[in-house]
């Protein structure tokens, strides 16, 4: 995907989680050598940014479900690994839309 992909990281309050997450999905784009700007917002924010990619913690996957193209819920803003995968997987599903 030539396009840079927007993707918002998004927490209850969109100062602490979101940002540490934000972060986390920025080295992770760079790793892959994938074009993404990445921001990160409250949960009633999100839709208005029109992001391909939205990411929460699970308990607010059903708030965000209609805001993006692809929503990746987590569990463990922690886990790089867990999230690089899910990562992968969105961005190849928005290569398929």
């Amino acid at each position: 995907m030539s396009e840079k992909i927007k993707i918002v990281a998004a927490c209850g309050v969109g100062m602490g989680s979101s940002l540490i997450l934000k972060m986390t999905i920025e080295d992770i784009m760079r790793e892959l050598g994938i074009n993404a700007s990445v921001e990160h917002a409250d949960i009633g924010s999100v839709k208005s940014a029109n992001p391909d990619i939205v990411v929460v913690q699970t308990f607010h996957e059903e708030k965000v479900k209609d805001a993006a193209k692809v929503v990746v819920a987590i569990d463990d803003f922690f886990n790089k690994e867990k999230l690089k995968e899910k990562l992968i997987a969105a961005v190849n599903a928005l290569k398929g839309m």
